[in-house]
């Protein structure tokens, strides 16, 4: 959902699925008119228990405002996806069953409530009071808050409600009905359609039953034995079409049953996307609770719901519904059928996040039933990866490879298993279990010859992809990547879309392609949607995101998406390696240089060699720490690493920037140049590279060819935005000197700008630490002070500071107040407001803030 600070005017023309109002309704003008006065405000809140008529006094007011011509937007806290977009609206938004809504969607409401009061209009109803900052609210008038006591129907409301069901109702037996309800809606509507059943208003206290039970029982033996059959077959289910309840009750006059029972107000309501749109239904829960008690109680009753469980199954397996089908097959203790289910389905189930249904269906199967039907092996074993079981998930690999071994290879359910094996095997190949180059070669054997369905396929060709990945074959990875992102949109399957998408991401950032790597992981974070996404592909997505904003130079994002809490597990080898490595990053920029020391130490755990992209970065980081704290035995260690690690052109390149310190800038040089332009080099190593070979070529005198290889670097940072690869570098007064010019010259490069301001409003944390670079400590003026910069150019014109002024820009620069600065300076305090004054109108600036990052990008600091 997004945050306040990202709100955008939008429009809703309606309100989808408005509860249709019964034919019964009783308008109650006096409520209308209270939420008419909430409106105006922030926040209104109906906090009542089911039964008391908020879904229908709301659904009553909206329609009103809507045939006013007036926009409100109507959200169901059971479907809340478009909640999002609601909040970033102008209109007034009603969220019916708010107390269904995920805790991430209450925070977000909160969050905007606390932040953005006045941009917004809520009407929540729900059944308890939910986290929301509804008494601070109160106190500053932004918020009302309507409970049972105010939704209780007043004597005349209840006398309208009770004739509108039963006509023949009595005042003597409305007041009963009042008096014993204590103007609860559901309980009136109950007690009259008894009435109009009995002829008898008596209260009915025969036991000790809660009221309503005994009410709601009464009614539904008025009603025919075809309706409550109709009732009993279709309750289980969340949503109801007309046709829905055909296929499951196999009555074909259950739609015209559903529509006169919300007609008549009897729990049932009906909701519709607009005029002419067919209606979808749901049951009242204080109904769905009788009408289980009711199956509980009878075989017969219960019988009926197996058959339309059945049924059920069978609709939704035929429309691709997995997951109903799979739920509806757990209610028919048909042991068949469940097994069928998941043999066929339970990867694709799986993925989806269902693991609870999928364990749930395991249990409903008799004890020896996996036993006596090894296919389900596989199923079994991506269940117990998914849960965390990993010896259960490894034994039920082996037992399946051993059952594939005796089993004919053209069954289509011997295909299902094979995948699912081969699947397991590539997932336990990454962690040392098993042989990740035979894993690879039974995936892609399998991929030649077998059919598999596009959900079991998209896991396959992702688990493979991993795998390829761990083997360096990144080329390959990503193709397979590719073509489970095709499958997995075929199916449109949004969490294996997701899962693709982060795979691919990391798959991306291997080969240097840091924003393309980003696009892919918030895609998959986008993909996720609402349900989130599961934990190992998640922390893929959020460390991508973290180098891309470090290459950006957004170290707040960068913390921020490193600060995500995911549970990763400590054997998910890449990811605890990236999310380790992002750290030492954003340390070393902070100026924790012991800290990204520590963090860097030790390898990663790995059941085996790593990977080679990971060794490589491992590499070039503490190559880059070593370099800022003079450690050149290190960085020749390391060199050895890369070299040994099948990256000779990365060596090469390192070999050749630190032959500086032999003071051949000349023949330094020429070494870099032989390397720079090799096919495979790395792509921000070659940045590094090429802003090491412009700093060396100012040196030379050569403008012309310093200019030009400005440019060149800036070609090479540009596509990926790699400014983390030469941030370091840039802090050679040399550099950024060139790139000012640059900026404000003739014809500049595209990205220079934006180039200049970020590097130049980089803190380099470690410099105040005192880390230097190997350029830095090989300039030939590297013991001399240098020049005070009093000269600038700000918004198009030449300005010049005095001395003084730029003593006290210093001051600020390190965080001094006033008074501090008087002193420093020996000056008084009304000296340094003028000083100050004059500062700030030189800059064009108003406050510190400003002024700094003024005085860093103009290269005053």
């Amino acid at each position: 959902m997004a945050g306040p600070a990202q709100r955008r005017p939008q429009h809703p023309q309606r309100a989808g699925n408005l509860p249709r109002p019964p034919l019964t309704l009783v308008s109650r003008e006096r409520l209308h008119a209270a939420l008419d006065l909430g409106v105006r405000s922030a926040l209104t809140v109906l906090v009542a228990p089911a039964g008391t008529g908020k879904t229908v006094l709301l659904s009553d007011w909206v329609a009103r405002r809507q045939r006013a011509g007036e926009q409100v937007v109507w959200v169901s806290g059971q479907t809340p996806e478009i909640l999002a977009s609601a909040l970033d609206s102008e209109v007034p938004v009603v969220i019916d069953d708010a107390h269904l809504l995920p805790a991430s969607d209450v925070a977000e409401i909160s969050s905007v409530l606390q932040q953005s009061p006045h941009a917004v209009r809520l009407l929540l109803a729900t059944r308890y009071d939910l986290a929301l900052p509804v008494a601070e609210l109160e106190i500053r008038g932004m918020a009302l808050t309507l409970r049972s006591r105010d939704l209780r129907f007043n004597d005349a409301e209840a006398t309208a409600l009770v004739r509108a069901h039963a006509e023949s109702a009595t005042a003597d037996d409305i007041m009963v009905f009042q008096e014993r309800t204590a103007g609860w809606a559901a309980a009136l509507v109950l007690a009259a359609r008894t009435l109009q059943a009995s002829g008898d208003a008596v209260w009915p206290l025969v036991n000790q039953r809660p009221v309503l039970d005994l009410l709601l029982g009464e009614t539904l033996s008025t009603l025919d034995e075809p309706v409550q059959t109709m009732l009993l077959s279709t309750f289980g289910a969340t949503s109801l079409t007309e046709h829905l309840a055909t296929v499951l009750s196999g009555d074909a006059e259950a739609g015209p049953m559903l529509a006169d029972l919300a007609g008549n107000g009897l729990l049932v309501t009906a909701y519709a996307d607009g005029p002419g749109s067919d209606p979808h239904y749901q049951y009242h829960p204080l109904l769905v609770e009788l009408l289980r008690r009711r199956i509980a109680s009878s075989d017969e009753d219960k019988g009926l719901v197996v058959e339309a469980q059945h049924r059920s199954a069978v609709y939704h397996e035929n429309r691709g519904d997995h997951v109903d089908a799979l739920r509806s097959a757990v209610g028919t203790d048909d042991a068949a059928l469940i097994g069928r289910i998941l043999l066929r389905h339970g990867p694709a189930i799986l993925s989806a996040g269902e693991s609870a249904l999928v364990e749930t269906a395991f249990e409903a199967l008799p004890p020896l039933y996996v036993g006596q039907h090894p296919h389900l092996l596989g199923v079994r074993g991506l269940l117990r990866r998914v849960t965390g079981y990993v010896n259960g998930a490894v034994l039920d690999a082996a037992a399946g490879d051993a059952q594939l071994s005796k089993i004919d290879p053209a069954d289509p359910d011997d295909d299902a298993l094979a995948a699912d094996v081969v699947l397991l095997r590539l997932w336990e190949s990454r962690y040392g279990w098993y042989e990740v180059d035979v894993a690879i070669a039974r995936a892609r054997s399998l991929l030649t010859k077998a059919v598999l369905g596009p959900e079991r396929l998209t896991w396959l060709l992702i688990e493979l992809a991993a795998a390829e990945t761990w083997s360096n074959d990144l080329d390959t990875a990503l193709a397979d990547l590719d073509e489970a992102l095709v499958s997995a949109r075929m199916a449109a399957h949004q969490q294996l879309i997701a899962g693709a998408l982060a795979h691919r991401a990391i798959v991306l950032y291997a080969r240097g392609q840091v924003q393309n790597a980003a696009r892919s992981a918030q895609g998959a974070l986008d993909a996720g949607g609402s349900r989130g996404l599961p934990e190992e592909y998640a922390a893929r997505a959020h460390v991508v995101l973290g180098f891309a904003a470090l290459h950006e130079l957004d170290l707040d994002a960068a913390w921020q998406h490193h600060r995500t809490e995911t549970e990763v597990a400590e054997s998910d080898t890449v990811v605890c390696a990236l999310r380790s490595m992002l750290r030492a990053s954003l340390l070393m920029e902070a100026g924790r240089l012991d800290e990204a020391l520590t963090e860097l130490t030790t390898d990663p755990a790995s059941a085996g060699p790593l990977p080679a992209f990971l060794s490589r970065d491992l590499a070039l980081l503490r190559i880059q720490l070593a370099d800022l704290v003079g450690d050149l035995p290190v960085v020749e260690t390391q060199v050895g690493v890369l070299e040994r690690n099948g990256h000779p052109a990365e060596a090469e390149v390192i070999r050749a920037m630190v032959s500086i310190v032999h003071g051949d800038v000349q023949a330094t040089l020429a070494l870099i140049d032989h390397v720079l332009d090799q096919p495979d080099l790395y792509p921000p190593l070659a940045a590094a590279a090429a802003s090491f070979r412009t700093v060396l070529l100012a040196r030379t005198g050569d403008e012309p060819a310093a200019d030009a290889a400005l440019v060149d670097t800036l070609n090479r940072v540009t596509p990926q935005h790699l400014l983390h690869a030469v941030v370091s570098i840039s802090h050679e007064p040399t550099f950024l000197d060139r790139l000012r010019r640059h900026v404000t010259g003739p014809n500049p490069h595209p990205f220079a700008a934006v180039a200049l301001e970020k590097l130049a409003g980089d803190p380099a944390g470690w410099a105040d630490v005192g880390g230097t670079t190997l350029l830095a400590r090989t300039r030939p003026d590297a013991h001399r002070p240098l020049p005070r910069r009093l000269e600038a150019v700000i918004n198009g014109a030449r300005i010049q500071l005095t001395a003084r002024e730029a003593d006290v820009l210093d001051e600020l620069a390190l965080g001094s107040s006033y008074t501090e600065i008087a002193q420093a300076l020996f000056i008084t305090e009304n000296t340094v407001k003028t000083h100050l004054m004059s500062l700030y109108r030189k800059l064009g600036v108003e406050k510190r803030s400003a002024a700094l990052r003024v005085g860093r990008t103009a290269g005053l600091l």
